[in-house]
Parts: C-alpha cells; structure tokens; sequence
C-alpha cells in the first residue's frame, strides 16, 4: 500500500474515532442532564444539523433523514395538546379564525376573511396534504373577485413596488386540491401587497417548508396566514386615492398538526414586512399563537374548548419541526 493511501487511512480513522467519542459524550451528558440540560443540548444538536436542513444545497435524502432524527427529540416534539376529533373536511377543522366581522370566502380547498375597508384579505385557511394531481400550468393573470364589494383589480399593484402576494398558496392547492383550487387562488380576495424579495423569499420558503417537508413527516398539516395592519403605525396604501389598497406591517402563518395519539401541536411564525430573501434559522420568527391573537384581533380555534385553547397557545414552540 502506497505511503500516503495508509497515512490518509490512518488520518481518517482517527478522525472518525474523535467524532464517535464527540457523539458519546454529547449522548451521555443528555443522558445525565436535568430537563433544562437536555433542552440546551438538543438546542445546540439541531443548530449544527439545521446548517444543513436549512441549506439549499443539501441532498433531500439527507435532509429528510435529519428531519426524521429531529422529530424525536422532545424539543422539537414539544408539548402536544389532547383534542377532539377534528372535522373532516374543512380547510380549518377546528374553525376558521373569528373576529373581526371580515367577509367570509369559501372557496374549492380554501377558505378567505375578507376586510372591504382595507381592501385586503385578513386571514386565508387550507389543509395541506400529500400530492393528488399533477400541478398544470400556472394561471396568465389574477382576477377580481365579484363577490366583493372592493372588487379590487389586478392593475392597482402594477409599479407599486409591491407583489401581488398569496395568501392560500397557488401550488399546494393545485397539486392537493386541484385546479379549480388553484384557479380560485388567483382570486383578488386571496392576494395582499407583499415586497418581492419577501414574497420569493422567506415567505414562499416557510409555504415550501409546510408544502414539502412538513406533508411528508405528518401526512397533513391545516395553514392560517394573513396580515398584521399595526394601528399604531403610519398606513402605507396603493393603489388610487378613492380606493387604495393597505400595506400589511407583518404577516403571520399558524400551522397546526394531530399527531397520532390525537393531540395538537402547533407553530406560530411573525414576520416583519421586509425583503427577507433567505433566513436559516426560521425558529427566530416563532412567537405564540396568544401574540398572533393580540396583533390581529382574530380568534383561533374557536371550535376547541377554551381550556384547550389556552394549553395551545399561551407559549411559542420552542423548535421550528
């Protein structure tokens, strides 16, 4: 055997013996910590593996193994809440958000409140779910939604500065719930202003997140997404004077989960209203579900008991799953 082949073999062999003995003592130290020792530990576990999980460049096969060994760890599990049986085929199954007195909008896979003063949605509801149709091509143009009083159009965006920015996603619910779903997506009453780089960024990130690699570990997550209009703050509008269009100061997204002993979890992520294009660390924007309420004036899942409620969202998550 060549001089340098042995010398790179013995290298590396020390090597993997330095990581064994790295990985044993981190597992002994969690063995031996109290709860609060064993939380910094798998903190600091899944900082290193989330420099990978949260990589564009990663494998996927990678990333779902690290995904799948970060679901058993309690951080990440968290504290799942017992709940009833939820409906079987609302887009919210424990209730859309109240509140507010915005216009209702069902429509196929997906359900809007609609605020008629600000000319935006408020909140967008749909269950994401494993892929059932092949996704068609993407609509030419949105359209004005007629059951509005607003009946806001396409053109008041144009040279804002501004996206036209999904609520309920286009392609979730054209691949889970078809292409009338993804038609109705285009609707106005689905769309608020959105800065480019959040909207292609960090926000079609976290959809992508649900979308992707949250379907494939729990088989069905249930969305709500919408703005914060921050009252203390100076309005920003598009759009003509007579009829302008709010700029949301933040947006929100709760996503909710039944594991399989048929209890809830959930995630509540805030983002400020900035061009965001990348973040690796998506756990930074986590806050409770209670502070989301705060900020919106909305009620969510006003269907569960109130006890259950308060167990569900008085704390954030402590992990981004």
């Amino acid at each position: 055997m060549p001089r340098w082949l042995s010398r790179t073999l013995r290298w590396s062999a020390y090597a993997l013996g330095v990581v064994w003995l790295g990985l044993m003592s981190v597992w002994l130290a969690h063995v031996f910590a109290d709860t609060k020792g064993k939380a910094e530990i798998e903190h600091a576990l899944l900082d290193v593996a989330d420099l990978v999980r949260e990589s564009d460049l990663a494998p996927r096969a990678v990333v779902d193994a690290l995904d799948d060994w970060a679901d058993t760890l309690p951080i990440v599990i968290g504290t799942p809440v017992p709940a009833p049986a939820p409906s079987a085929d609302a887009p919210s199954p424990y209730g859309d958000p109240s509140g507010g007195g915005w216009l209702a909008l069902a429509n196929p896979g997906f359900n809007v409140g609609y605020d008629e003063t600000e000319r935006l949605p408020r909140w967008a509801t749909y269950r994401a779910l494993p892929v059932k149709f092949l996704p068609p091509d993407r609509p030419s143009r949105f359209r004005v939604d007629r059951r509005t009083q607003a009946q806001v159009r396409t053109e008041v965006y144009a040279r804002s500065g501004y996206d036209r920015g999904h609520l309920a996603p286009n392609h979730i619910l054209a691949v889970a719930h078809g292409p009338e779903a993804q038609l109705a997506s285009f609707l106005m009453s689905n769309v608020a202003p959105q800065l480019p780089g959040l909207n292609a960024g960090l926000w079609r990130d976290l959809e992508q997140r649900v979308a992707h690699r949250y379907v494939r570990r729990y088989g069905e997550v249930w969305v709500a997404c919408g703005p914060v209009l921050d009252a203390e703050a100076t309005a920003r509008r598009i759009g003509p004077p007579e009829s302008p269009v709010r700029v949301p100061d933040a947006f929100w997204m709760v996503v909710a989960e039944r594991t399989d002993a048929g209890a809830l979890r959930v995630l509540a992520f805030l983002v400020p209203h900035r061009e965001i294009w990348r973040d690796p660390n998506p756990s930074a924007y986590l806050v409770s579900v209670d502070q989301v309420e705060r900020l919106t004036g909305l009620d969510f899942f006003p269907a569960l008991p109130a006890r259950t409620q308060d167990a569900l969202e008085r704390e954030p998550a402590p992990r981004a799953w």
